[in-house]
């Protein structure tokens, strides 16, 4: 928070899918990722309608992601992260293989600052001067939307997709705002932006990035003070309804830094996590925290870039491998 083949993509996403655990080697030089289009509507993720899917979506069993029938292009099951100099990567956690795909400077060198990862593979991108770009992740275009900056007083905010229902195709792009607000969400039918309200108990005044679930799951990488950038962190099941966590593991030994962005992925989250201050070690440490036994893993020391936005979206598997 705050490069690039199609074919290095590609096989990145088969290796995905069949779990493979070969290790690849990034992609060549990032592709230019300009263009001023149109957001065109038909694309849209955000739907209010229930989730369909055939009359046989009864009886076929799950698939990773909690859906029955599922619309999910093939990329949207790995991971992306942004850099604060707009470059976007793919990350592939079964791996642990960042590839380089592309230049995302959409807003005119305006600096990234989170990052949300649709059912499509788009990108949804917020930038340092409050707008909201999509990004094709294949491709490295630009699309611009029409969403306005600073609505509800809201400039900066974190943000991820989550299920609207377990299994349902339809997911909502929740965000929060990072001045301390709380709980909101945009509607991009309209590119309107609606608050919620503020976190309560502890979370109260705190900032978050957030990563959703195909199981209609909500959480947040909560900085463990107000400020945003001091204390031990927390990972926090969300209740969109009332604010309020419904489970929160604190993580004493995580410090989010000046940088933090958040994923999740086969029941784990992975932690982003820089002080872009720090002269010796500015760049990203990248962390696993497994749930299911409480453990935090270094995968990564310190990457030579750093990442300030992640995105996971809903086609990711809810489960690890059995």
């Amino acid at each position: 928070m705050r490069p690039t083949a199609r074919a290095a993509l590609a096989a990145v996403a088969a290796c995905c899918a069949l779990a493979c655990g070969t290790k690849s080697h990034p992609a060549e030089a990032p592709g230019d990722g300009g263009g001023d289009d149109a957001l065109d509507d038909s694309g849209n993720p955000h739907g209010d309608g229930p989730a369909t899917g055939g009359d046989d979506a009864g009886e076929a069993g799950l698939l990773g992601d909690g859906s029955t029938v599922s619309n999910c292009d093939p990329a949207a099951a790995l991971i992306y992260v942004a850099t604060e100099e707009q470059v976007l990567y793919s990350f592939d956690p079964q791996t642990n293989v960042f590839t380089l795909l592309w230049d995302i400077d959409c807003a005119g060198g305006s600096y990234v600052n989170s990052m949300a990862v649709d059912r499509s593979a788009n990108a949804w991108v917020n930038y340092g001067d409050g707008s909201l770009w999509e990004v094709d992740t294949k491709t490295g275009k630009c699309i611009a939307t029409t969403f306005l900056p600073d609505q509800g007083g809201i400039g900066l905010f974190g943000m991820g997709f989550a299920a609207k229902v377990a299994g349902g195709n339809d997911e909502t792009l929740f965000i929060d705002d990072l001045n301390g607000g709380g709980l909101g969400f945009i509607d991009l039918t309209t590119m309107t932006l609606e608050r919620f309200g503020p976190f309560i108990g502890d979370l109260a005044g705190r900032s978050a990035e957030l990563t959703g679930t195909g199981d209609a799951r909500l959480f947040g990488f909560f900085a463990g003070s107000p400020l945003g950038d001091a204390g031990s962190a927390s990972v926090t099941q969300i209740d969109p309804n009332s604010e309020a966590p419904i489970t929160q593991y604190n993580l004493p030994t995580i410090d989010t830094g000046s940088d933090w962005a958040f994923s999740f992925w086969g029941g784990d989250f992975y932690l982003y996590t820089a002080d872009k201050y720090d002269e010796n070690a500015p760049d990203t440490v990248v962390t696993r925290f497994r749930p299911s036994d409480g453990s935090l893993t270094v995968l990564d020391a310190q990457l030579d870039f750093r990442i300030v936005g992640a995105g996971s979206s809903t086609c990711a598997p809810t489960t690890g491998a059995q």
